[in-house]
């Protein structure tokens, strides 16, 4: 797998040497499908806490999907969690029987997949050829 970016410190994504807390300044906003191809989409959040500056809105797009596991979380406990996200981790793909766990390293291996954790528990797992992370402002 193949990113333009790398994760730091489980919660961020550094762009281009742009540092992105995606913890804190975003929320999940979807996720599309088409042919081989996974988008998911964060916007900023409207938090008195986040920088004018920031970026409106981040696209994850995962190219070639050979793998694509998800569920949904707990949505009755916490709803105002369901998207902030946890943890971003690339996780070994033959570790795929745990989804809550994650590993500290910036950049894939050759046989990661990726995973996003969010508060609530829902989980997105995807294996793919590339990852492009696209930052609006």
């Amino acid at each position: 797998m193949k990113t333009n970016f790398e994760i730091e410190e489980n919660y961020a994504v550094q762009l281009n040497g742009v540092h992105i807390d995606l913890h804190n300044n975003f929320e999940f906003s979807g996720v599309s499908e088409s042919k081989n191809d996974v988008q998911l989409d964060f916007v900023k959040s409207n938090g008195d806490w986040v920088h004018e500056n920031e970026f409106n809105r981040l696209k994850f797009i995962h190219k070639n999907v050979n793998f694509n596991n998800s569920s949904d979380g707990d949505n009755t406990n916490y709803p105002e969690d369901e998207n902030i996200l946890s943890v971003i981790s690339f996780f070994p793909k033959t570790m795929r029987d745990i989804n809550d766990g994650f590993m500290q390293h910036n950049k894939p291996n050759e046989n990661d997949d990726i995973i996003y954790l969010f508060e609530n528990g829902k989980m997105f797992r995807l294996n793919c050829e590339q990852i492009e992370l696209i930052a609006e402002k």
